[in-house]
């Protein structure tokens, strides 16, 4: 399994900041050019150029023409209809480029980044810089992991990953069922509610421009809130397995509904439910808690009592069977159901999904 941790780059000298950011200006303009001549054509879109054929970038050294051919083809590849266009970048560099060094002084870790050679005259001066870095809470706990060959660096940070093989899943235990929901985050058949109100932080992002400032702080408190909840919240003691609902093609499907109105629709759209299951499964995974994913379909029509399905045995929040006249709370319900569907269900019907997740 994989982690990654930010170290600020805000220790770094004035200078040794002015190199970084013309380092970045160097890399977007040649970047920007490999990619408009990718897109007329000129230049093949390939996992690999040897160095003395790029002869657009012949003032730089041949690792950096690699990353930033290889770069220019991977956003190539990913875009064939519109040319793509580059605002901020970030840069990948691999052992050849970059090291880590331990420190001796007040900061915890040095990073040795070379940059591009600057020809002075006939001559090429190389340049390294090194960066002091602290570890923070995050970061120390992966003191005991390997750290990954590559290292992501931005203009404000560089961002390390760290791996570790994954644990053994226990073997004792129970199962829980868990429900995602667009009101409440998450509620389990073992009767946790996490994320209470969190349809709050939907209708914040939507209050807000999107594309601004306010609304781009939105999002990131919807994530950190998201991340929070199920790493501090979610009570995994006792547990040898979770399963989950199979969510799939939600949110395309439900702008084709025209029973929602366009301020429902808006706010759904801020709904991420894969990012939710993503932090669950890594939440998961360093508890050595198996994660399933299993079938939605009816989960909030039927009954955990008596197995009953209808549309009528659900009214918004509340669960009432109209068979056995079983009530609950309809979230807790249906993690109830999850936690007994298995993997040979059959394929969830996007339809219902929505109409369950929607109430």
């Amino acid at each position: 399994m994989k982690r990654s941790a930010k170290y600020s780059l805000k220790f770094a000298t004035r200078k040794k900041k002015a190199l970084l950011m013309q380092t970045f200006e160097v890399y977007k303009r040649y970047l920007r050019r490999t990619i408009t001549l990718m897109w007329n054509g000129d230049v093949a879109a390939g996992k690999y150029m040897s160095s003395p054929e790029i002869i657009w970038m012949d003032d730089l050294n041949s690792s950096y023409k690699q990353m930033i051919y290889q770069h220019a083809s991977s956003i190539i590849r990913g875009n064939s209809k519109n040319k793509p266009k580059i605002k901020n970048v970030c840069i990948n560099f691999t052992q050849r480029d970059i090291a880590i060094e331990e420190s001796n002084n007040s900061f915890d870790k040095w990073l040795r980044l070379k940059l591009p050679f600057i020809k002075e005259g006939y001559k090429s001066k190389k340049i390294e810089i090194l960066i002091p870095i602290k570890e923070h809470k995050h970061s120390l706990q992966f003191n005991d992991w390997k750290q990954a060959k590559s290292v992501r660096v931005s203009k404000t940070y560089a961002t390390f990953v760290f791996e570790k093989e994954e644990p053994f899943k226990k073997e004792t235990g129970k199962t829980i069922g868990v429900d995602q929901g667009f009101k409440k985050l998450l509620v389990t058949s073992d009767g946790q509610v996490i994320g209470k109100d969190f349809e709050k932080l939907y209708e914040k992002i939507t209050r807000k421009q999107q594309g601004s400032k306010a609304f781009e702080r939105a999002l990131r408190e919807r994530d950190q809130e998201i991340d929070f909840l199920i790493k501090k919240k979610l009570n995994l003691n006792g547990i040898k397995e979770i399963k989950v609902e199979a969510l799939k093609g939600i949110k395309k499907d439900i702008k084709k509904k025209k029973r929602f109105n366009k301020e429902f629709r808006n706010k759904f759209q801020r709904w991420v439910y894969a990012h939710v299951l993503r932090r669950l499964e890594s939440h998961c995974q360093l508890n050595r808690v198996q994660l399933t994913h299993v079938d939605p379909a009816y989960s909030s029509q039927t009954c955990s009592k008596c197995s009953f399905i209808h549309a009528s045995n659900r009214n918004l929040e509340k669960f009432k069977c109209v068979n056995c006249g079983y009530e609950a709370d309809a979230d807790h319900n249906a993690a109830r159901i999850i936690a007994g569907r298995s993997l040979n269900a059959p394929i969830p019907n996007v339809d219902t999904a929505i109409v369950e997740l929607c109430q």
